[in-house]
């Protein structure tokens, strides 16, 4: 279809309703979610008669709303709405990401996103419309981290309309957050709990959670083979991890990273292999099965939770294992670039911002008797 001509558009005074208003009328191009164009008539508000006191004011208005789609370089809106976008976005562009991105992105999709913005054309939705998301995010008392991650899901979603030419802007990255929430800090287990926990559980799962606490990794990260150690040079290397029984490459990570062991960490490992008899090509810490490494997702609940419980010991997770270790890099003045790399965040600062302000004068080492 070829472009229309220039066009003036027309204006009325809505003088049916009080307080009254002046109402302008245009015909703008669009393109449906199948790639066909067409021409709608569009209706906006141009403003009250008390602030917009003449109709040429009311012209000159609408004027401004028409210069983009005069101008030469316009192009077509799009009718698709967020939530047909939202489809192709999940075929096209989620399958690049990591797995536990995946999971986390489709869950903040269909909890959030699609109730909002689902049946919203893509086109009209601007930066004043994010922000009342947000807002009603804020009024639902959500945490200021858990809505800076719906604005981050929200705004990968726009950019990549962005970039697919739906959409000119990206309305996400203008908006406001709320203040960040007063925290407190997190109750470290003691080592003698956590060494209590250790001797509690079965011997290869109570490994696991040695090794955690003292590398500070990711429990998905536990998808180590016999191979990946390095006797000689008291090394572990990260290769791969492991996210809901499906294996692919370490997060922010391309590479592998090394794990830097002591000898009597190692020596530890190597006697986790001879009481199973394994062989170099198994898996440190492998699944009920064997055919696989642990699930960690099923193995807190079912397995740690109870022991916990059972001893009276206070609350522990991966997460608060994997914090228990870095406070003591911090107190042993660990460089930060050197406790970036163990952590395997893509950044320093996030080391600075989330973790030193866990340093803990305790110090004591984790050992089965």
């Amino acid at each position: 279809m070829t472009r229309r001509r220039f066009q003036t558009g027309y204006v009325r005074l809505r003088e049916d309703r009080e307080p009254k208003w002046w109402e302008g009328f245009y015909r703008e191009d669009v393109v449906d979610a199948s790639g066909q164009r067409g021409r709608r008539r569009k209706a906006v508000n141009l403003g009250l008669l008390s602030d917009v006191p003449t109709k040429r004011a009311a012209q000159h208005k609408l004027a401004e709303i028409l210069a983009e789609i005069n101008d030469a370089d316009y192009r077509p809106r799009t009718t698709m709405t967020f939530g047909g976008f939202l489809k192709k976005y999940q075929e096209l562009t989620l399958p690049t990401k990591k797995g536990t991105t995946q999971s986390g992105y489709k869950n903040t999709h269909r909890k959030h996103l699609v109730p909002f913005f689902g049946d919203m054309l893509l086109c009209d939705i601007d930066t004043e419309t994010v922000q009342a998301f947000i807002n009603k995010q804020i009024a639902a008392g959500y945490s200021y981290d858990t809505i800076k991650n719906h604005k981050w899901v929200l705004s990968a979603v726009f950019k990549q309309a962005v970039k697919l030419k739906y959409i000119k802007s990206n309305p996400a990255r203008d908006t406001d957050l709320p203040p960040q929430d007063v925290k407190e800090d997190p109750e470290l287990p003691t080592p003698q709990q956590i060494n209590q926990l250790i001797e509690n559980l079965p011997y290869e799962l109570g490994e696991a959670v040695w090794l955690v606490s003292i590398t500070c990794i990711r429990p998905e990260e536990l998808a180590f083979k016999w191979l990946d150690l390095d006797v000689e040079k008291c090394r572990l290397w990260i290769r791969r991890v492991v996210n809901r029984g499906k294996i692919h490459t370490p997060k922010y990570h391309r590479n592998n990273r090394p794990l830097q062991l002591t000898q009597e960490d190692v020596g530890r490992l190597l006697k986790l292999k001879r009481v199973q008899g394994a062989k170099d090509n198994d898996w440190i810490f492998p699944n009920a099965k064997k055919s696989g490494p642990i699930c960690h997702e099923q193995i807190l609940g079912k397995k740690i939770h109870p022991v916990t419980k059972k001893l009276g010991l206070p609350h522990i997770t991966w997460r608060l294992l994997r914090h228990w270790g870095t406070p003591q890099m911090a107190e042993e003045n660990v460089p930060i670039k050197a406790a970036q790399q163990r952590l395997g965040h893509s950044r320093p600062d996030l080391l600075l911002i989330r973790y030193a302000h866990l340093l803990d004068p305790r110090r004591n080492s984790l050992s089965r008797p």
